[in-house]
């Protein structure tokens, strides 16, 4: 089974693991970009969603977003060393404190990366991150990864 990468780059740097308290909730259609706790064991008050990172399963989502698209300062579009294309965000100093202190509570646990009300990512959190940059996988097309930075950006 292939997993697409959430990562978290740092200077151009590869794709690896991550985390990240932001809006409350079902996972919004409207917002472009939310970090959320996930799992794939029912739970109790969480959202049930289709896990597109691995098709055909299912993820539940925390109700409580760690991060959305208010909390990215920069969003681009580039392209990975094998050509695939890549959303690179750069959070904001409050939203890299909750990034910081979202991934201390997720240690050992999953996150998911949710762009456009669908799970495009999920990854677990190895040890807490002290970074400010992360890149999401699993775009069809560079112009997809394009049009959602500039949603991201917009939305601000």
């Amino acid at each position: 089974m292939r997993r697409r990468l959430l990562g978290l780059a740092a200077a151009g740097v590869a794709l690896a693991a991550l985390a990240g308290c932001g809006s409350t909730g079902a996972i919004s259609q409207s917002n472009p970009f939310e970090l959320r706790g996930a799992t794939t064991v029912p739970t109790q008050g969480w959202i049930k969603a289709e896990n597109s990172d691995v098709p055909g399963s299912v993820v539940y989502l925390a109700p409580r977003a760690l991060l959305d698209a208010s909390d990215v300062q920069r969003a681009t579009a580039q392209k990975d060393a094998a050509g695939r294309a890549i959303l690179l965000l750069q959070f904001s100093p409050s939203g890299t404190a909750r990034l910081i202190a979202g991934s201390r509570e997720l240690v050992g646990r999953q996150i998911a990366a949710v762009v456009e009300g669908r799970v495009t990512n999920m990854a677990t959190v190895q040890e807490p991150l002290t970074i400010n940059t992360m890149a999401l996988t699993g775009f069809k097309s560079f112009d997809e990864a394009t049009r959602v930075a500039h949603q991201i950006s917009s939305s601000r």
